[in-house]
């Protein structure tokens, strides 16, 4: 059974209705602005351990202990769903309980040190702009989607060293984000290598341009599922899910 009301208004409190995935963080609850009556609210208590046989991580612990307090965690409902895919093969036990201890205790960090979490809404929200502006700058280049018959090589490799630029420029607007560094230079360092792989065998530029829009395409699906960032028709071709 789901847990009880209570349960849940106490494990959101405690995580101040932000996603305690680490690599999320994402704020959970606030106002409609359509309504001034009407609340927004996309988290979710999650089972760490599974309450069915079927669920992820399931122990048969008995419903006291698998609906306490001790067993839920606040997520984001995009994160409560990826922990329970293939029976949270990819999420043990520990991992969640680990997520959770952090969360609670950097939240109280925070509130007992008088620190607004604003600055970390503020980084989230440019740096999701800047996962947005990667995306676009490789939507504008036909050379990461088009048929490989309206692309000639030296226009090919030309386009790609325009993107590649601007992506690096994008790159700098990060703010204290690993994790869209890491995917910004993932794409970079593939229109990287295509340049240099086509300019030692220019023949084969067509496989190496198949190379590098799979390589892009990973990127694109990690830029659409970890900072919401939408995907155009275009490259929907490419991307990897």
């Amino acid at each position: 059974m789901p847990f009880k009301e209570e349960i849940k208004d106490l494990v959101a409190y405690r995580a101040a209705h932000v996603c305690s995935n680490p690599s999320c963080l994402r704020l959970t609850a606030g106002p409609s602005l359509a309504n001034s009556s009407l609340k927004v609210k996309i988290g979710e208590a999650a089972h760490i351990i599974g309450e069915k046989p079927t669920s992820a991580r399931h122990r048969d612990l008995g419903d006291a202990v698998l609906n306490a307090i001790e067993n839920a965690i606040w997520l984001c409902a995009s994160c409560h769903t990826e922990i329970d895919k293939n029976k949270g093969i990819d999420y043990s036990t520990t991992d969640l309980e680990q997520w959770k201890n952090n969360h609670e205790e950097r939240i109280s960090v925070i509130l007992k040190n008088h620190k607004s979490p604003l600055p970390l809404f503020q980084r989230a929200t440019i740096n999701a702009t800047v996962a947005q502006g990667l995306v676009d700058v490789i939507d504008e280049h036909g050379v990461f989607f088009q048929h490989s018959i309206y692309e000639s090589p030296d226009l090919a490799i030309a386009s790609v060293d325009i993107a590649r630029k601007k992506i690096s420029r994008k790159k700098r607007d990060i703010v204290e984000d690993v994790r869209l560094k890491d995917i910004g230079k993932s794409i970079y360092d593939a229109c990287r290598e295509y340049m240099n792989e086509t300019s030692l065998n220019a023949v084969a530029w067509e496989a190496y341009l198949q190379v590098m829009r799979t390589r892009v395409g990973v990127q694109l699906g990690c830029l659409e599922r970890e900072y919401g960032a939408i995907i155009p028709v275009n490259l929907g071709q490419i991307v990897i899910r």
